[in-house]
């Protein structure tokens, strides 16, 4: 049995982000936006909270979020934004926290 320390910071992290959903996704700008976020290394769940922005092109749409992601374990600021930085689609990371 694991023990936890309630002291401890849970492994959460608020960020606004801007992200391309290809035309043709299989769910809706939602559901495929979280689905691509949570591809980001180390993250157990992602909820996109906020829709700041929908921005149409022609084969695809950027959608600017605010978000919440908890991770499999407690990261620094810089290594959040590594981790984001490898999602496929990410355009910027515009805060974190």
């Amino acid at each position: 049995m694991a023990v936890t320390n309630p002291k401890d910071p849970e492994p959460t992290t608020t960020a606004v982000v801007t992200i391309r959903i290809p035309c043709g996704a299989d769910g809706d700008l939602v559901t495929d936006g979280e689905e691509r976020l949570s591809r980001a290394g180390n993250a157990d769940d992602v909820t996109i909270d906020e829709l700041h922005r929908i921005d149409p092109k022609l084969s695809a749409t950027v959608i600017t979020v605010g978000i919440t992601l908890r991770w499999t374990t407690t990261m620094t600021d810089a290594k959040m934004r590594d981790r984001l930085a490898e999602v496929t689609g990410l355009g910027s990371i515009k805060r974190i926290g």
